[in-house]
């Protein structure tokens, strides 16, 4: 869901708000990869082949040939949410994995423009650089810049000299000229990118899934919607932390649980630019006041108009009903006189008046346990498989990294040609280790960061300063930030 903070652990790229290029038809390969990634990648699935054990004992299902929609050359999928990860899954699956006949369901009647907030893109942008989406209107993103309420410096970290300094694991943070992909979008103008890199009817708006089963022989997955059913022979679940397919996923496990709340809250605002200091627009800023954070950041948006926007992240223990209704202005008010009271300074107050557009969410986890993110032909992504607090920015880039994943290992069992129920089980049983030690790992970091960032008390402020002067004093926090940053696909 929404990412929050980039210090160097927080910079690392995700959607701020609630909650791909012409395919060339090659399979991936190294040529186009910047020495490294192969490196970044090969250690996250070490421990995962115990974690997985006991699933790899499930009975592979009978092969089947048959595909769920006749009159088609290949298997068939759906891919249910058109967000961030929905479409890069979609994106993969057609370029990495070679499969054509990819639908995105999409419960909204259209992809909105002006709605949500911001994205910070990481290794996210290489790939969907390599995937074929255009994001020449992004925001560069090079300096990270953090300090206490009062003005003292805490930390500063120089993107491009950090991947320089570790040159041979920051390939897959670079772009295909060697330059840094560490940018800032605008999320309407990123799916916008995205859906452009789709053919034009891989997208259905105005579909709800409401149930998702799989046959006896698990030969194919039928989707029940509004209008009626469809069956598939993979359905991908990427439409975020309250999807419907988990309930499928780990019903006859019982290992379904609700979102946990963190005890946090975030308040957003998106303006046109023009309240930030003139020459910052490839900085972020992010301030620490009496248990309140903020951080100001430049996007770039549709058409290559910049955007504004500034988050506010505070304490909240009980957990408040959500209601998309709430009036903005009560928002605002609220929002600056949180500021005021925190102490935070004149840039964040300035850019947070001149605000037109203002939601508040709170923050709600899945932690990752060792189980698995699939059953028979259902799989879960990105959110729907492991919902982290937002405060490493890391949404946005590690659904992208899941959707290559998994893209890879269908290619790697010939999933568009042979769509059996062993091959498949192969392939989201590779991509469940591959990924799931990561993304475990930035959520114990994401969740524990959010804690110390928001610490209230004079005792809360020194603990937290002292916190980020030694991480960035040691070069520890540029170990943190490359860490996160870098593609494990």
């Amino acid at each position: 869901m929404a990412s929050v903070a980039p210090t160097p652990f927080i910079a690392r790229g995700c959607a701020f708000g609630p909650d791909k290029a012409a395919c060339s038809g090659h399979p991936p390969s190294t040529a186009r990869r910047p020495a490294g990634r192969a490196a970044a990648s090969s250690a996250a699935s070490f421990f995962t082949a115990a974690c997985l054990l006991p699933a790899l004992r499930h009975k592979h299902r009978p092969r089947c040939q048959r595909y769920a929609s006749s009159g088609t050359s290949g298997p068939r999928v759906a891919v249910v949410g058109a967000g961030p990860a929905g479409l890069a899954t979609a994106l993969a699956l057609r370029k990495e994995a070679g499969l054509q006949d990819v639908t995105v369901l999409e419960r909204a009647p259209e992809l909105r423009p002006g709605v949500g907030g911001g994205v910070q893109l990481h290794s996210g942008a290489s790939l969907l650089e390599e995937l074929g989406v255009d994001l020449s209107f992004a925001q560069p993103l090079r300096r990270i810049r953090s300090r206490s309420a009062s003005g003292a410096d805490l930390l500063q970290l120089d993107l491009p000299s950090l991947l320089d300094n570790f040159q041979p694991l920051s390939g897959s943070v670079r772009r295909a000229d060697g330059q840094p992909a560490s940018c800032t979008v605008m999320r309407d103008a990123l799916l916008e990118a995205m859906a452009g890199a789709l053919p034009d009817d891989s997208i259905r708006l105005s579909t709800k899934l409401l149930e998702v089963q799989t046959g006896a022989q698990g030969q194919s997955a039928t989707c029940r919607f509004d209008s009626g059913q469809e069956e598939f022979d993979l359905v991908v679940a990427a439409d975020g932390i309250g999807t419907r397919a988990r309930s499928f996923v780990f019903g006859e496990e019982g290992q379904e649980e609700e979102p946990r709340y963190t005890g946090l809250r975030i308040q957003y605002g998106v303006r046109e630019a023009g309240g930030r200091p003139a020459g910052c627009e490839e900085e972020v800023h992010q301030w620490f006041g009496q248990g309140v954070y903020a951080l100001t950041a430049t996007y770039g948006g549709i058409g290559g108009k910049r955007f504004e926007m500034m988050a506010v992240v505070f304490r909240e223990e009980a957990p408040v009903a959500e209601n998309a209704d709430w009036d903005p202005a009560e928002i605002k008010d609220s929002c600056l006189e949180r500021l005021r009271s925190a102490g935070q300074p004149e840039e964040v107050l300035q850019v947070a008046a001149g605000c037109e557009r203002f939601f508040e969410l709170g923050v709600f986890e899945r932690p990752v346990g060792l189980n698995r993110w699939h059953r028979d032909r259902v799989v879960l992504l990105g959110d729907s498989a492991h919902a982290m607090p937002p405060f490493l920015g890391q949404g946005a880039n590690q659904a992208i990294q899941d959707a290559v994943c998994l893209a890879r290992w269908l290619r790697r069992v010939n999933f568009a040609k042979e769509a059996s129920g062993g091959s498949l089980e192969t392939a989201l049983l590779g991509y469940t280790a591959q990924r799931l030690p990561p993304v475990a790992v930035l959520g114990i970091e994401s969740g524990f960061l959010g804690q110390v960032e928001t610490l209230p008390g004079d005792l809360g402020a020194m603990v937290r300063e002292n916190f980020f002067r030694v991480t960035a004093g040691t070069g520890l926090a540029g170990l943190v930030f490359l860490n996160g940053a870098i593609a494990r696909v």
